[in-house]
């Protein structure tokens, strides 16, 4: 009698794209989170820990500080991060942005209509939508929860 070979494949789970809102102001990234808070009744909150990029040219792990808040109701991640921190770029490919505004599991909140209440702030110049695959970086953007 013939035995069978069973094979199993085990594939890596990929990270879940997020939805990047890029944020362009002149405030401070205390001044956004509070009127971020005020605005959408969340309650972003500068975490103690912060994320380690490798930078591209140098290979030195750059350093970014961040906010965060996690809905209970809507099981969504919302993190604030600055894209200019210490001379160095979180997001190289993307300059002229302030901060990024991400949303992680994202399954509730509309995308647009989140992005034309921000347009609508005072606060804030200007707003653009990306998609996490846009950017090499992101695939360091791990927070922990």
């Amino acid at each position: 009698m013939i035995k069978k070979v069973k094979k199993y494949f085990l594939e890596e789970e990929k990270a879940k794209p997020f939805d990047f809102i890029g944020i362009c102001t002149t405030h401070n990234d205390f001044r956004l989170a509070w009127q971020l808070n005020a605005r959408f009744n969340i309650f972003l909150e500068k975490n103690t820990k912060n994320i380690e990029i490798p930078n591209k040219k140098t290979g030195l792990l750059s350093s970014f500080n961040f906010y965060s808040f996690y809905h209970p109701q809507d099981l969504i991640s919302y993190y604030l991060i600055r894209n200019k921190q210490e001379g160095c770029l979180l997001l190289a490919e993307k300059p002229s942005i302030d901060y990024f505004l991400i949303m992680q599991d994202n399954y509730v909140i509309n995308e647009i209509e989140m992005i034309e209440n921000l347009r609508k702030m005072d606060c804030i110049i200007a707003v653009f939508n990306f998609s996490s695959k846009e950017f090499q970086m992101s695939e360091y953007l791990i927070f922990e929860k």
